[in-house]
């Protein structure tokens, strides 16, 4: 007699109710349909540095749902923590001077407590520039939402980028050249949009998005990372705060280097310039000395 060991996963679920507040049923029906496809692109890009799902999307007139392989929590959860002043001390900043973050607010029920070392922090920043140099040149996609919840922690430390709701492809021809995309809107619900603290600038300003888009929303996740888990840009989901601060960014970025390791502060300065054929390309940013 045989006994097989069932795999360990973990399972996701959304609850449709969540989504009731959008009112229109369209719109509801709109947040699901993009989990839907979420779901079957991580089916689609099979890589050892991007979520494994396990068991695909059910679904019943409550719920979502769908398991992955096992993982212990978000970016956005353990960063959730550290901003709340959790394993590191001091205030976080917000790159721009006079400002930080108020002490003593209350620590977000979705926070996880967990330090990373700084080797994890290393390699887990390599795992997640090596799943979007797969996502632009093998699979031609742009991501378009990388940010801290879109990067999950598995039991194994392995860092997996998940989160492929807002997928965009890439130009035919070169995929740095910009294709068209929908800005940040506040006339759509958050919910069914990426995250705008973390986009880049062509997005919102000129409606086009390419690969180098998702490097410097990699570049805000490796400040955000060094910085308490606080975002360089505090926007509140306002498309105008954010272009006002998009118009500091250079300071901030100046202001936080002192805290990012010395060899990945000039990748990290490169990465958030405003001009995207400025930025360099997951593949060549894999080279830089701090990997090695």
């Amino acid at each position: 007699m045989f006994r097989f060991k069932k795999p360990e996963c973990s399972i996701f679920v959304f609850e449709k109710r969540t989504a009731e507040k959008l009112h229109k049923p369209k719109r509801k029906e709109t947040v699901t349909e993009i989990l839907r496809a979420s779901v079957k692109m991580l089916e689609r890009f099979r890589h050892p540095k991007i979520l494994q799902i396990m068991h695909t999307v059910e679904e019943s007139s409550e719920t979502l749902s769908f398991a992955t392989e096992p993982v212990i929590a978000s970016l956005a959860n353990i960063l959730a923590y550290q901003e709340a002043g959790g394993t590191i001390a001091g205030p976080p900043s917000t790159g721009a001077s006079g400002h930080h973050c108020p002490t003593g607010v209350p620590r977000p029920a979705h926070a996880k407590e967990y330090s990373f070392l700084d080797i994890e922090l290393k390699y887990g920043i390599l795992q997640i520039t090596e799943a979007l140099s797969f996502l632009h040149y093998s699979g031609q996609v742009i991501h378009k939402n990388v940010c801290p919840s879109s990067i999950l922690i598995t039991k194994k430390g392995t860092w997996k980028l998940a989160g492929f709701e807002f997928t965009e492809r890439t130009n035919e021809t070169d995929a740095t050249d910009p294709v068209p995309c929908q800005p940040w809107s506040t006339r759509t619900s958050k919910l069914v949009q990426p995250n705008l603290d973390y986009m880049a600038p062509e997005i919102q300003i000129n409606s086009t998005c390419s690969i180098l888009s998702d490097m410097f929303s990699l570049g805000m996740v490796i400040c955000a990372i060094f910085n308490h888990g606080r975002s360089l840009i505090q926007s509140g989901n306002s498309p105008s705060t954010y272009l006002k601060q998009m118009e500091l960014l250079d300071e901030a970025v100046h202001n936080i280097l002192p805290r990012i390791p010395i060899p990945l502060q000039e990748a990290t300065t490169r990465l958030l310039k405003k001009s995207p054929g400025a930025r360099p390309t997951a593949q060549l940013l894999t080279l830089i000395k701090y990997f090695r």
